[in-house]
């Protein structure tokens, strides 16, 4: 009972956090014929739904830039290359500024009906030492782009950001009376989207434009009887095996899924007996898994244990599906949420004791030891086999999955 009421406990205070500000409207307007528009809409989706103060609506095309949707919305963000406004829509986004609105234009110079691209080559982004919003822990950085061209001279007014080699901005920001712009000429090729820094820029930009300060990395405040397993900040206490993707973006932990083959995130300590606590959300079509005493070297999911993770909301419960002791044994019910939303779990081993709450729902509470569990399982997979103490951690199985709020209780 006390594992359901801290988990409760949990959920009650991430909706309290979630009440206390009022979610910033980002309306999302991506669309061009050359470029993987469905790309470049998820990742938007993905780093601005990081936080639960963002409410994202998601456009297709340029037609549904109408008055009302405009009236729900706190920022616009346009990804819109070599597609022009009309009149009328250029007419709606000048009233939506003057009335204190902002816009974040990507890869979309304003006022340019049409700008012909040249082939993406190795780009040096400098990012200017300035105490501006949009370049918060920002630094510079290399990627393959093609940076839309540059016609002509940026007003005086104009504070820039970052810029290429050759002196030429990248990136700047407007104040139109009330009104904040942001433009950057990147955003052309999928390297440039998977690259962190351009992310946080956007990120920074889209804050900044709707009058909100970009969130902050701060150290995750552990329940009483627990410690942190993350600081927020960095990779401290936890060491890469295998394929090197970890990194923390705004106060989580990501795994970027790129690389060859898998791996997967220890803990620099071993635990024995434990209640470990977490937050995860994985990307569409995800895989990843939560390793619990589990060795350096071998197979974690063999002779450790694995609890799956899983993009499958809504598929029976399996020995493989979300929660389950992977091959070994399936949870009461799949309590997966969709794929971008954050999950809640709670895992409790004491002993040969194994007690897992997921989402609030109780689905598993077994002894390891028990005959009847064991006896139908192959020699690789026996539970009564398992170590009593090992690593935590965290799968790489080449999906995008991110992991926050990390405390242990050590039993």
């Amino acid at each position: 009972m006390g594992v359901v009421i801290g988990l409760v406990a949990m959920l009650a205070a991430s909706v309290k956090s979630m009440a206390t500000a009022k979610p910033m409207q980002v309306l999302l307007l991506v669309t061009g014929d050359t470029h993987d528009v469905a790309t470049v809409r998820s990742t938007l989706q993905w780093i601005l739904t990081r936080h639960e103060d963002t409410r994202i609506s998601a456009q297709p095309s340029l037609a549904t830039l109408t008055p009302q949707a405009l009236q729900d919305s706190d920022v616009v963000l346009l990804f819109a290359p070599n597609v022009g406004l009309n009149p009328e829509q250029k007419s709606l986004l000048q009233a939506f500024l003057q009335r204190g609105g902002g816009v974040v234009y990507v890869h979309t110079l304003p006022d340019t009906e049409s700008t012909a691209e040249a082939t993406p080559s190795n780009q040096v982004v400098q990012v200017r030492s300035t105490a501006h919003p949009t370049s918060q822990q920002l630094r510079s950085f290399q990627v393959t782009d093609a940076p839309l061209p540059l016609a002509t001279t940026l007003p005086k007014e104009t504070r820039v950001i970052a810029h290429l080699q050759d002196g030429s901005p990248v990136a700047w920001v407007e104040m139109r009376g009330k009104s904040r712009v942001f433009v950057t000429r990147l955003g052309h090729s999928p390297a440039v989207w998977e690259h962190s820094v351009f992310q946080k820029m956007l990120v920074n930009a889209v804050y900044w434009c709707a009058g909100r300060k970009p969130p902050q990395p701060s150290v995750p405040r552990a329940p009483k009887g627990f410690v942190s397993l993350f600081n927020g900040v960095n990779l401290e206490g936890w060491g890469e095996v295998g394929s090197p993707c970890w990194s923390v973006q705004d106060g989580v932990i990501q795994c970027s899924g790129r690389g060859e083959g898998g791996g997967w995130l220890k803990s620099n300590r071993m635990y024995r007996d434990f209640v470990l606590r977490l937050e995860y959300r994985i990307s569409a079509g995800g895989n990843s898994g939560i390793f619990l005493r589990a060795p350096h070297f071998g197979r974690s999911s063999r002779l450790g244990f694995e609890l799956q993770i899983l993009d499958d909301k809504g598929t029976p419960p399996s020995n493989t599906c979300t929660a389950a002791v992977y091959a070994v044994m399936p949870p009461r019910l799949n309590p997966a949420k969709p794929a971008g939303e954050w999950n809640q779990v709670e895992i409790m081993l004491k002993g040969r004791h194994l007690r897992v709450v997921w989402n609030g729902y109780l689905v598993h509470d077994i002894d390891l030891d028990e005959p009847t569990l064991n006896a139908n399982l192959p020699r690789t997979h026996l539970l009564h086999r398992r170590p009593n103490w090992g690593y935590i951690g965290l799968q790489n199985h080449r999906s995008l999955v991110e992991f926050r709020n990390i405390f242990i209780q050590e039993l």
